[in-house]
Parts: structure tokens; sequence; C-alpha cells
């Protein structure tokens, strides 16, 4: 509600709303309506009193001026009062109220042109008492907008007094005509008020409408512009959570990797060194279950990437036969070990090359392949790939997984790619283990290839895992990175190597995994410590761990190509248990010359210094006569 302020003459009106239209009632509409300076009011008095002293009344003339005057200050001030008393009080209640007013007041303007036609009676004075009827009637309709009673207050006194003269004038029935002609223009009068009054009420009820609507539309905006700052509150917090989310998954996946490195890196030296049968067969087990517990954090971490959406999809030509073949080869010892046939069909139709993401294709598959050995005790395990053409360039390749084992209910189906969820029964899941998180996977990484993956089955009868992916045909093969990271290589030369890690287990395992290989080790337990060295000896390889404190060995590659000394263009391999930012085609694109991931796994890691030292210079022959 708007609240009105006013000094005597004038009315202003303060909003509690900035820009919201004032809500005023028709009580309020009418005071204002009705207030002017107290000047005018009086040059409206005097002349009244000048126009009757003209036609010959001096001293009525003058007591009317004065009476006026006085009357109109005293009302001023009393509607001004009413005004600022006017918020909250009863519209309906005032109006009668003000009628009341309004016809004393009137009654005061019409009685001295009145009194003195009375008392001359010469037609100028009643005609000019007429005037003064049909003025106080105009400001009746002008005042009574809002309510017929205030209208009827102020045109009533001057329509009772023409209708006393009339009969004072010329008779009762004399005045007869008179008087119903008078009747008539009250009909008539009554008849205008009436549709003013209702016109003007219907504003005013459209005009609360109004305001009501924008109070309404006021309070959503408010609400709006409140949700808007919540929600980017809470897409800067969930920024915030993802960024501390993926500090958190990089740092617990090198806290975890480092002891594992340890613990997989001696277990492989012991490997290797142990020729008791039963000792190979426990330190075969410990591998194994390192290994397991790799393959879970790797998923862990697998789901991470893709909702960071940092699991990117790389299509490389790759030859469908020999993929399909390799797939089952893999699969063909622990197969056998379970007494199960692995059986591949590869249908003819199928195209000999295609693009695809090789690493992520082999990662769905293996992990269905892997699911059908788990859960299938006899009988057999099959791969099939067909393909059916889209267009003249693209083929829908449908990968196939079917076994005879367990099988699953129907109703349990549409869980089985859900995260942490396993449709076997409580006895199974305990007799197989697992996390509930391949298939959530893989359902992710086929999406993510533009593909689908769907299940039939049936308890008892085994289980059908289709994938289907569209992929475009290729020209031709290509050795994908997985590919040349896993060939074989040559034996290498005795080699320098400058190992550079913050952890000692780890600087342990390196320099016995490398010696045993015949290369000399050497080591630096952080960033700075590595450049010094590099400074002052040649070295024919370094083995650069990425996450060190005081100085990261991206920077520790930086300072060392840009300096000047005896290693600038030493092959540098990088070492990372932190497979959360990126792989090896990163550290490539950063300058490494290769790189191998934590827990060290023999093969890689030679693989890497391998690849690492292609196309460097030739290791320096000192180090036989160092050695020496």
């Amino acid at each position: 509600m708007s609240t009105p302020t006013a000094r005597p003459g004038e009315v202003t009106w303060d909003f509690d709303v900035e820009g919201a239209p004032p809500s005023y009632t028709p009580f309020q509409l009418t005071l204002s309506g009705l207030i002017f300076p107290y000047q005018l009011h009086w040059v409206f008095d005097a002349w009244i009193g000048v126009c009757l002293a003209l036609l010959g009344h001096l001293y009525v003339g003058v007591a009317v001026a004065l009476c006026n005057a006085l009357a109109d200050w005293a009302m001023q001030r009393r509607l001004n009062r009413l005004l600022l008393a006017s918020p909250g009080a009863d519209s309906h209640r005032g109006l009668r109220r003000l009628a009341w007013m309004l016809a004393g007041r009137s009654t005061l303007y019409i009685v001295g042109p009145a009194a003195a036609a009375t008392l001359k009676g010469d037609a100028r004075t009643v005609i000019y008492a007429c005037i003064v009827a049909m003025t106080l009637v105009s400001m009746a309709i002008a005042s009574g907008s809002f309510s017929k009673r205030v209208f009827w207050g102020t045109a009533g006194p001057a329509i009772v007094t023409v209708a006393a003269g009339c009969v004072v004038g010329f008779g009762p029935v004399g005045a007869a005509p008179l008087i119903a002609a008078l009747a008539s223009f009250c009909v008539t009068l009554g008849l205008i008020s009436g549709s003013t009054v209702k016109v003007m009420n219907e504003w005013d009820g459209a005009h609360r409408k109004t305001v009501q609507l924008i109070g309404h539309l006021r309070t959503a905006r408010d609400a709006a512009e409140a949700e808007r700052a919540a929600a980017d509150e809470a897409r800067e917090e969930a920024r915030r959570a993802h960024r501390a989310k993926s500090n958190f998954l990089a740092t617990m996946s090198h806290e975890i990797r480092t002891p594992m490195n340890g613990v997989m890196g001696m277990a492989q030296l012991m490997r290797g060194a142990e020729t008791d049968p039963r000792q190979v067969e426990r330190i075969d087990t410990l591998i194994q279950s390192g290994e397991y517990l790799l393959s879970i954090l790797n998923d862990i971490l697998d789901i991470s990437k893709i909702d960071a959406g940092k699991m990117d999809i790389q299509l490389r030509p790759e030859d469908l036969d020999r993929f399909a073949r390799r797939l089952v080869v893999f699969w063909e010892g622990k197969a056998a070990e379970k007494g199960l046939d692995l059986r591949l069909h590869l249908d003819e139709a199928a195209p000999h090359h295609v693009l695809m993401d090789g690493l992520r294709v082999r990662q769905v598959l293996f992990n269905l392949i892997g699911n059908a050995l788990k859960f299938t005790d006899a009988g057999e395990i099959t791969v099939a790939v067909a393909a059916e053409p889209i267009d003249e360039s693209h083929v829908r390749v449908r990968f196939s997984v079917s076994d005879t084992g367990l099988g699953i209910d129907p109703e349990l189906a549409p869980v089985l790619f859900e995260r942490f969820s396993q449709a076997d029964d409580e006895s199974a899941v305990r007799r197989y283990g697992g996390t509930g998180l391949g298939l959530a996977i893989s359902k992710q990484l086929v999406e993510l290839m533009g593909g689908t993956i769907s299940v039939e089955s049936a308890p008892g009868r085994g289980s059908t895992f289709h994938v289907r992916l569209p992929l475009a045909i290729a020209q031709g093969p290509a050795t994908t990175g997985d590919e040349a990271a896993a060939a074989p290589v040559e034996p290498i030369p005795a080699l320098r190597v400058l190992a550079v890690d913050d952890n000692d287990v780890n600087l342990l395992v390196l320099e016995q995994l490398l010696s045993a290989f015949g290369h000399q080790v050497t080591r630096a337990t952080d960033g700075p410590e590595a450049l010094t060295l590099l400074g002052a000896q040649a070295f024919d390889l370094v083995l650069m761990d990425i996450q060190m404190p005081r100085m990261t060995g991206i920077e520790a590659l930086q300072r060392l190509r840009a300096a000047d000394g005896p290693n600038r263009l030493t092959p540098v391999v990088a070492l990372t248990a932190d497979v959360v930012s990126g792989g090896r085609d990163k550290y490539l694109a950063l300058g490494f010359s290769d790189h191998a991931s934590k827990p060290i796994q023999i093969a890689d890691l030679m693989a890497a210094v391998a690849r690492a030292m292609d196309g460097a210079p030739a290791p320096r022959p000192s180090l036989g006569r160092d050695a020496a």
C-alpha cells in the first residue's frame, strides 16, 4: 500500500516498492480530487462575493465570501487529515462520511445566492442562484465518480434549493410542472452518476488486479533471480567439487599406485629369480592379486574420467579379422584352465578394415568375455563378429559374446548396466565377486562411440551380449599406439640411466629392474637434484617421475631442454601413477620421449625404454670402462 504525505493544499505519494503503481482506494481518489490549494478556493469565494455585490447584495456578498473562505480553509485541512489517515481506512465508511461533509459544504455555497434571490426576487439574482446550483451539480459529477452518496451529497442541496425556490415563487400548483422537469433532471443525473460510478469501480477493480499481478510478477521475478543466483552458486560449487574430485582422483591414483609399484615390482623381481615351484606359485598369486586390485582401481578411474568428459575416443584403422583373433587368443589360456571351448565366428561379409578405437572396443569385449568365463562352469563361449551396411562408407558391426553359464533373470536385466549393481543372487555374488562396474563402464564406452549394448538371457540357459557400433570402412591397416607399445623389442645395450622419483621404494624397484638387464642406475629424489646430476655428467636415458615435490617432472624436462649441458637431447621417459589427467599421447605432446605407467610392468617399461632409445644417439661406450 502506498502512503500519502500532504501539506495544506497539496498531496504527494510515497511508494513501498520502487516503480510499482500506487494502489489507491476510491476513498483516497475522491479525497485527492477534492483537495486544492487554499488560494484557489479563496479566489473562487471572493468572486462569488463580487457577483452578489454587483447584483446589489453588497452585505450578503461580503458575508458569503468570508463564510465560504473560512469553511473552505477548515474543510481543506480536514480533507488533508483524512487523506493522511486513509491508508488502511474503510473506504465505504469514509465515502459515507465524506458525503455528509460535502452536503454541508454545498448547502453553505447555495445558501447565499438563494437568500439573495429570496430577498430581492429579481430575475438576475434568481438566474445567478440557478447558475450556482448548476455549478454545484457539475462539481458533484466530478467528485462523485466513485460513489453515488458523494454525488448526491454534493448535488442534493442545490437541487432541493431550486425545488424550494420554485414552490415559493409559483406556489405548489404552479410549480408542479417545474418540479416534474426537475425530477426528470434528477433521474438523468442519477443514471449518469450510476454509469460513471460503475465504470470507475470496474476500472478500479481492474487497476487493483493489475497492481496485484505486478506484485506477483515482482515476487516471481525476485524468486527467479534468487533461484538463478542459487543455480549459479550451485554450478560454481559443482565446478569446485569437480575440480576437487579430479584433484582427489589424481592424488589417490598416484598414492595408491605408488605403493603398488613397490609391491608389483618386487614381486616381478622375485618371480624372475625364484626357482622353487611352490614359491613361484605363491608369487604368481601375489602378482595376480595385485593386478586384480589395479583392475578395480582402473574401473573406478574410468568411471570418473567418463563423468568428467575426459574419456577421448580415438579412431584408427583396425584389421577387424586380426583384432578378433587376437582377442580370442588372449583368453584361450583362461578358457582352457576352466575346461571351456572358446570359439570365434567371423562373418565373411564384414569389412577387412574399419576405423575404431581399438583400445576401448577391446576393453568392452574383454569385460564381456571375462564375465562369460567367470559365470560359465561348463560348455562353451562364442565370440561372433558380423556387419550390416549403413551406407557406402559405413557399416554397423555387431560383436556378440555368448556363453552357456548361469544366465540372468529377465526382470534383473535392466539393472545390469547400472553402476555397483549385479544381477546375480547373493550367493553368486559371494562366489564370483566383482565390483559391478564393468558393464556400466562398457555401456558408457559403447555409447561414447555411438553404439548400443544389449543382453539376451534366461536363467540356466546362458547369456548373449550384443555390442553394435557404427563404424567407417577404412582403406588399409595401421599400427595402433597400443600395438606399437606391445611390439617385441630387441635387447638394449647397457645404458647409464638416471632414475628420478621422490619415493625410495620406487627408486629401489627401478634400480633392481634395470640392473637385472645390465643397466647402470643413478638415483635422484627430486627435480632439482636431477638437474644438478644432469648438468654434471652424461646419461643415456632419464626415467622421470611426474608428480614430485618442489618441482614436477614436466618442469624438470622443460628446464633440461632449455639449458646447455651434456643431456640436453637425452631421451626422457615419463613415469606416472596418475592415469586421470592423460596417457601416453599427452606426455609425448609435452616433449617426453615415451611414457610408462605405474605400477611398473617389466615388459611395458623395457618397451618404453626401447622406443625412447630408437632414433636417439647411440649409447656412450664409456659405460664399459666405467663399469670395469
